[in-house]
């Protein structure tokens, strides 16, 4: 096989003889089109074609500039500028990149993720890449195709999950009962401020925890913890809780009388969640002066939730209102309806629907199983 940090015109010939034999295969508007990047490496990781989005990746203009060289050596990997070549270090030993290829070897396909360090021009840049490769065979000549996706913002949002949104509880944890201690100490004038920075903070403290929680659903790494329930004494702390939202002021919540108390067994954090999503929404829905009903009735082994309001949902957000990330509002936002209908399926074996009509104002409902 070639060298690929060799300059001699027979290093030249062979990877010219490879990348022909290569995009003889490859080469058309598919390959070049597709929006991942992915490359094609001989067994000792030369670079012998690459389409134009791995160009975009590698930040070079034409695969021209690449052809020959090691993946290390064309983003800069700190290790391969120390170095004679690319995996040529004791560091090259755990590199995704190389794992991946001596995995297409041995297994056939493999997929690593592949943490780098690049340096150029002075500065220092991370790179989180995951490189699924797969063993080509084009006659004699054997090599490894490399998809190449950046992770890089995967890797940010996880360090969100883990240290931010955990450092934060704990902060807010701490803020909060320093909070509680000097309300007690505080001359009776600024009570109620200090009332007001109670209630602040546990409503920063539920929102963390509710990230939390989401981003751990989404992921499948949720672990429910049911527990007996009752419908009335729920939706009593629900209206509670409702109250203290900003959108609830000058609105009222309602608790709807029922003939009988329902008893069930589900995660209560989970359901709270999802019914505080539905209220909050319908809250912001709502006009000043209006009226939010929060109710049940059981029906066979079934207990439904619901939350009613008056205003009506055009049918361009009807058709749209569980899909993550949709919101009436601003853009960023989007979560309360798709994580309220997410944790009851996927976790309370229920369900959430809706009925919305000019005439009888917009009803969600939420069932759950009675145990």
């Amino acid at each position: 096989m070639v060298n690929p940090a060799g300059n001699t015109k027979e290093a030249a010939q062979e990877i010219q003889r490879l990348r022909d034999k290569v995009a003889g295969v490859l080469q058309g508007l598919v390959a070049q089109t597709v929006p991942i990047a992915f490359t094609v490496l001989s067994m000792n990781r030369a670079v012998v074609y690459a389409n134009e989005a791995a160009c975009k990746l590698f930040g070079v203009d034409s695969e021209e500039e690449i052809l020959g060289r090691r993946p290390g050596e064309i983003i800069s990997c700190v290790h391969a500028n120390k170095q004679d070549a690319c995996g040529s270090s004791v560091c090259c030993e755990y590199c995704g990149n190389v794992k991946a290829v001596l995995g297409v070897s041995t297994a056939g396909e493999a997929c690593e993720e592949s943490r780098l360090l690049t340096e150029h021009k002075g500065r220092i840049k991370a790179l989180n890449l995951r490189v699924q490769a797969y063993r080509l065979e084009l006659g004699e000549d054997v090599f490894a195709l490399c998809y190449l996706t950046d992770i890089s913002r995967e890797k940010y949002r996880e360090m969100l999950e883990t240290l931010f949104l955990h450092d934060s509880l704990n902060a807010l944890g701490g803020i909060l009962g320093a909070v509680r201690i000097m309300r007690g100490q505080v001359d009776s004038c600024y009570a109620n401020l200090a009332q007001a920075a109670e209630e602040r903070t546990d409503q920063l403290i539920r929102e963390v925890q509710f990230f939390q929680t989401f981003f751990a659903a989404e992921q499948g790494e949720f672990v429910p913890a049911p527990e007996p329930m009752q419908a009335v004494g729920f939706l009593s702390d629900l209206k509670l809780l409702g109250g203290l939202f900003p959108c609830a002021e000058d609105k009222r919540i309602i608790v709807d009388e029922a003939e009988e108390d329902a008893f069930f067994v589900t995660d209560r954090h989970l359901l709270q969640r999802s019914m505080e999503n539905l209220l909050k929404n319908a809250l912001e829905a709502s006009s000043k002066g209006d009226e939010v009903h929060l109710g049940f009735m059981r029906k066979g082994r079934n207990v439904y939730f619901y939350v009613r309001s008056r205003p009506f949902m055009p049918q361009h957000i009807q058709a749209q209102l569980f899909q993550r990330t949709f919101s009436t509002k601003r853009r960023g936002l989007g979560l309360g309806t798709y994580s309220a209908r997410m944790f009851v399926t996927n976790y309370l074996g229920g369900s959430v629907s809706f009925e919305s009509s000019p005439d009888e104002g917009t009803v969600f409902w939420v069932q759950i199983p009675v145990d």
